[in-house]
């Protein structure tokens, strides 16, 4: 009796989890002032064994490859809407003394050197396996009046211009050192079903500048 009320329990529990978890992973394609402008929210599936809170950053390729780094030391590859499909999870480098919760942003450039914005106001660039092989971690600066903790994510076009997002709504835009240098400050808006504190990480397709934006 006992063991046959314990499977009903977790049962039960399937049934009312299954759906949250569903939900928590949702993306959205669109421009850098309007995350839904293009496509709005649709399902996206994490690697496997992961949650949406384990996400510390993600990059889109040259090829358009949608890479996603975990706060566990992986990085996996695939597209939108899989995004382990074309290679599931391996692990990565981070700059000495550094934790992968010490990520705010990464990007990938046009020629796949992967660039990693960290707390400290320090950037890197590497590959997708080791996050220093390109450079070593040199100091950026963000737009006036934020810091490290206020960026929702960072991304890089296909003309290298780095963007940053910040949790007051606005987006700016530069190089991995000055992220201002090319556009100050400006509005930026979420796709509909989503809120600005829902954002977790975002990429830019090289293909078309589509800008891809992960939620929880």
């Amino acid at each position: 009796m006992f063991i046959r009320s314990l499977v009903a329990a977790l049962a039960a529990l399937t049934l009312i989890t299954a759906p949250l978890t569903a939900v928590a992973q949702r993306m959205s394609a669109g421009s850098t002032g309007d995350l839904g402008q293009h496509r709005p929210i649709y399902g996206a599936d994490l690697a496997s064994g992961r949650a949406i809170g384990d996400v510390v950053g993600m990059g889109i390729a040259s090829n358009d490859h949608v890479y996603v780094w975990y706060a566990d030391g992986t990085v996996s590859s695939g597209t939108s809407r899989d995004l382990d499909a074309h290679r599931a999870r391996y692990p990565f480098r981070m700059p000495a003394g550094m934790q992968p919760s010490d990520i705010v942003g990464i990007g990938i450039a046009a020629n796949d050197h992967v660039y990693a914005w960290y707390r400290n106001g320090t950037v890197s660039s590497g590959t997708t396996r080791d996050l220093t092989h390109h450079r070593q971690p040199y100091a950026f600066r963000l737009a006036a009046g934020m810091n490290p903790g206020r960026v929702q994510g960072m991304a890089i076009a296909r003309n290298d211009h780095c963007y940053v997002w910040y949790d007051d709504g606005t987006v700016s835009s530069g190089t991995s050192r000055d992220l201002i240098q090319y556009r100050t400050p400006y509005t930026y808006r979420v796709a509909r079903e989503a809120s600005l504190p829902q954002v977790v990480a975002l990429g830019i397709a090289k293909s078309n500048d589509h800008v891809f934006a992960l939620y929880r």
